[in-house]
C-alpha cells in the first residue's frame, strides 16, 4: 500500500512540475513565431497579454458580497443565496462565474469539510467565506500562493485541484480497509461483531463524496465551456483535466459503495450458511435417534404375549439391532455428505 502511495504522488508531483513548466515554453514560442498578439489571443480564445499578470484573490465574507462593485442583479442574487447552499456549482453569466464549493469530510479526516462560494472574472477571484466552514487548509495554505498564478481561473483550477489532491490516496486506503473486512468475514464470520455498523458508516461517507465529486465535475465542464471566452485556452484545458479527475474519485466511491453494498450481503450469507449447517446437525442427530425411540416405544408397551420380554437374548438383541440401526444411519449421511 505504501508504495502505491509513492508512486502516485510522484506521479502527481510530475504532472504538477509539467503544467507549472508549461507557461515558459509557450511564451517563447509565441515571440519566436513573430506572430501578433491579436493572432494569439484569437488562438488562445482570449488575449496572451492577460495570462502574465498576476491574479488578483480576494477573501471575503458572504455578508461583503455588496462590497465586490457586481452590478449585474442575478450574479448578486446568486451570491448572497449561496449562505442556504449545500452543494458544489457553477452558473456562467456574462463575462464572469458565480457558485458555491462544497466538500465533505474525506475519509481519514484528512480533509476537513470545506464550503465557500467564489466569483471568477477574467481579473479577479473572490473568495466567500460560508459559515466558516472556508477552512485553514484552503485558506491559510494557499490564499498566498494563489495570487502568483497568471489568471484568476488558474488560481481557482489550482485551489480546487489541492483541496482533492489526495482523495484517491485516502479512497485507496478506505479500500484495503474493506479488503481486511472481507477476509475476516472469510476467515472467521463468528467472530464478526459490529462491522455491519462500520460497513454502513462507510457506505454513507462514500454516497456524499460521490456526490461531491459528481457536482465538482459538473462545476468544471461548465467553466471549461466557457462560451464566452473569459478562460484562456490553457486554462480551460486545465478545468477539463479536473474534470476528468473528478469522474475518477466519483467511479471510484460508487465502486466502494458496491463493495460495501456486497460485504454486507457476504457477512449475511455467511451467517446464514452458519445457521443452516447448525440446522443440518441437529437434524441429523434427531434423524439418528427417531428409530431408537421408535425401539423403545414398542417395546415399552409391555404386553403379555411379547415374546422378547421372557427372551434370555432379547435384551442383548435390542442393543444389537440399536447398534447397527445407528451405524446405518451414519454411514448413509456421510455418504449423502451431510456430516
Amino acid at each position: 500500500m505504501d508504495t502505491t502511495h509513492r508512486d502516485l504522488e510522484r506521479d502527481i508531483e510530475r504532472i504538477d512540475a509539467m503544467l507549472h513548466a508549461d507557461e515558459a515554453p509557450r511564451g517563447r514560442r509565441a515571440a519566436k513565431g513573430g506572430g501578433s498578439e491579436d493572432e494569439s489571443g484569437r488562438k488562445g480564445g482570449r488575449r496572451s497579454g492577460r495570462e502574465a499578470a498576476a491574479a488578483r484573490i480576494e477573501v471575503i465574507d458572504l455578508g461583503e458580497v455588496d462590497g465586490l462593485g457586481i452590478e449585474d442583479k442575478d450574479v448578486l442574487r446568486t451570491l448572497r443565496e449561496l449562505a442556504t447552499s449545500h452543494s458544489t456549482f457553477a452558473e456562467a453569466y456574462a463575462g464572469c462565474f458565480a457558485g458555491s464549493v462544497y466538500l465533505p469530510e474525506a475519509p481519514g479526516a484528512t480533509r476537513k469539510r470545506v464550503h465557500f462560494g467564489f466569483f471568477l472574472d477574467d481579473a479577479r477571484l473572490a473568495l466567500l467565506n460560508i459559515d466558516g466552514a472556508y477552512s485553514g487548509t484552503a485558506e491559510g495554505a494557499l490564499t498566498d500562493d494563489l495570487s502568483s498564478y497568471p489568471s484568476a481561473p488558474r488560481a481557482l483550477y489550482e485551489l480546487l485541484r489541492h483541496l482533492i489532491r489526495e482523495d484517491f490516496l485516502r479512497l485507496v486506503d478506505v479500500e484495503g480497509e474493506l479488503s481486511d473486512i472481507e477476509e475476516r468475514i472469510i476467515a472467521a464470520p463468528s467472530r464478526l461483531r459490529g462491522e455491519d455498523g462500520r460497513i454502513l458508516r462507510r457506505r454513507r461517507e462514500l454516497m456524499r463524496l460521490n456526490g461531491a465529486y459528481q457536482q465538482l465535475d459538473e462545476l468544471a465542464s461548465t467553466i471549461a465551456q466557457d462560451d464566452d471566452g473569459l478562460l484562456p485556452r490553457t486554462d480551460r484545458r486545465l478545468f477539463n483535466t479536473l474534470s476528468q479527475q473528478a469522474q475518477r474519485l466519483s467511479a471510484k466511491a460508487q465502486y466502494l459503495r458496491e463493495y460495501c453494498v456486497q460485504l454486507i450481503e457476504l457477512k449475511d450469507a455467511r451467517a446464514d450458511a452458519r445457521r443452516d449447517a447448525t440446522n443440518l446437525y441437529l437434524t441429523v442427530v434427531a434423524s439418528i435417534f427417531v428409530p431408537i425411540t421408535t425401539i423403545t416405544g414398542w417395546y415399552g408397551m409391555n404386553f403379555s404375549n411379547m415374546p422378547e420380554l421372557s427372551w434370555e437374548y432379547g435384551y442383548a438383541t435390542v442393543i444389537a439391532l440399536s447398534l447397527v440401526i445407528i451405524a446405518a444411519e451414519l454411514a448413509f449421511f456421510k455418504w449423502k455428505k451431510w456430516l
